[in-house]
Order: C-alpha cells, then sequence, then structure tokens
C-alpha cells in the first residue's frame, strides 16, 4: 500500500477510484509510449484524471493546519506536505494514472522512486527514498499492463515486471497480501479439470508467489477463464495499494 501518513484525500480523489471499479484494467494494455510525463498527451485519458493536474491537488489543506518545520517542507509550490509524503504521494499519482490507463503517465512518476539512475522519461533519481518499496512494486504493475508488448531494454512487458517485483524489498507488506488474495481467487475460481491441471503445473506444488503468478499471466491467453483470472488478480493488485 502507499503510505500517505494519515495525510487526508481531496474529493479529486474519489472520481478516480471509482472509475477504476467501473473500468477494470485490462491485465494485457496496449504498448506503452516511453515519451517524458510533460509530453504525453493526457487527453487520450478519461475526463475523471482532469481534477489531478499534480500532487497538490490530492490532499485537503486545512486552514487551521500548522506549517511544518522547513526542513520537512518540500520544493512544491502551495503544498503542505513533507518530503517522506511527497516521495509517497507521487507513487500515489502514478497509481491514480495507472486506474485510468495512463500507463506511461504511472511509469514516469514511479521511475525515479525505483530506478537507481537518472532516466529519460523519469528524470533525476531519488535515491534511499522511503517509498522505494511501493515504487518498485507499482512499476512491475505498470510492465504488468504491458503484457506481452516489447518496452524497455527489448524485454516485453512481463519480462520487465519480473526485474521489478525482483528488486522490491522482500519484505514489502503488499507481497504476502497479494499472494492470498491470488490464492483466495484461484479456490474461489471455476476451472475445468484441465485448467486446474495447467495452474497446478505452474503452482509447482506450492502457495502462489509472485514469480508464479507472473508464469501464470504467460498462459493467461490459453483459456477464458485463466484470462478472466488474471485480469481479476491484476485489478485487486493495484487496488490493494491504493487501500
Amino acid at each position: 500500500m502507499v503510505e500517505m501518513n494519515t495525510k487526508p484525500l481531496s474529493s479529486s480523489v474519489a472520481p478516480v477510484v471509482e472509475y477504476f471499479m467501473a473500468h477494470p484494467q485490462s491485465h494485457q494494455g496496449p504498448p506503452m509510449l516511453y515519451q517524458s510525463f510533460s509530453e504525453l498527451d493526457r487527453s487520450r485519458l478519461p475526463d475523471v484524471i482532469e481534477g489531478i493536474s499534480g500532487v497538490e491537488d490530492m490532499f485537503i489543506e486545512p486552514n487551521e493546519e500548522e506549517a511544518l518545520p522547513s526542513g520537512e517542507r518540500n520544493s512544491r509550490v502551495n503544498t503542505r506536505i513533507s518530503k517522506n509524503q511527497e516521495h509517497h504521494a507521487d507513487v500515489m499519482l502514478g497509481l491514480l494514472y495507472l486506474m485510468v490507463g495512463g500507463v506511461d503517465e504511472a511509469h514516469d512518476l514511479v521511475l525515479p522512486y525505483s530506478l537507481p539512475e537518472d532516466s529519460e522519461w523519469g528524470g533525476p533519481a531519488v535515491y534511499n527514498s522511503p517509498a522505494l518499496g511501493s515504487a518498485c512494486y507499482s512499476h512491475a504493475l505498470v510492465h504488468r499492463t504491458e503484457g506481452t508488448h516489447l518496452g524497455e531494454l527489448g524485454l516485453c512487458g512481463w519480462d520487465n515486471a519480473r526485474t521489478w517485483f525482483e528488486e522490491t524489498p522482500q519484505d514489502y507488506a503488499l507481497f504476502d497480501k497479494a499472494m492470498n488474495e491470488c490464492e483466495n481467487l484461484y479456490v474461489h475460481s471455476s476451472f475445468t479439470p484441465d485448467e486446474v491441471s495447467v495452474l497446478e503445473k505452474i503452482k509447482g506444488g506450492r502457495k502462489w508467489h509472485w514469480g508464479t503468478t507472473m508464469d501464470l499471466f504467460s498462459f493467461s491467453e490459453k483459456t477464458t477463464a485463466i484470462r478472466e483470472f488474471c485480469t481479476d488478480f491484476h485489478n485487486k493488485g493495484i487496488m490493494m495499494l491504493k487501500s
């Protein structure tokens, strides 16, 4: 989950989440554009995201809130969030873009906090960020959405997703939560005996692990039921970051 330290979210966030709930993402999205945030044409996205042009639009700013000490203020204009919160807020903003199909926007926003080097799309790297776990995990979800399309380093999205799940600190809380949800979905899904045989072979006689879930996605087009299972799990994984 993206930790916001109880900073109250503005009313502009709820419509984005509601849109996502009504229009869940496919586990196999379109090819990514690989453009910087400022170059992307956001008119291609649904109107619901227009109310959030940046991190400063995501929070309620109570008049009675005392200003943070100067050492804890961030570099953004007219916002009262700490540097710690700013990192998490950027990742959460990326998550909101991902919810409405802005995969490239999401990629650009999480890149500085997950990639330990400057990049063309994300800009200067932010080292030792408190948002590292959420950023790497979100980065993995971005490339999982990219699916079979070729992207960074000439790899398909699912292979890039494996890389970013590997980069995510293995004690990151969402790993266990997501795998438990995958197991729950699996138990309550209606698969044919042949489909169960395929899935059990992927699982290797163990509980689901992020690695075996990526193997699962590679088999997602085998049957309609497996494809729907992957889509459900993918969307629940996105929603868990918001929870």
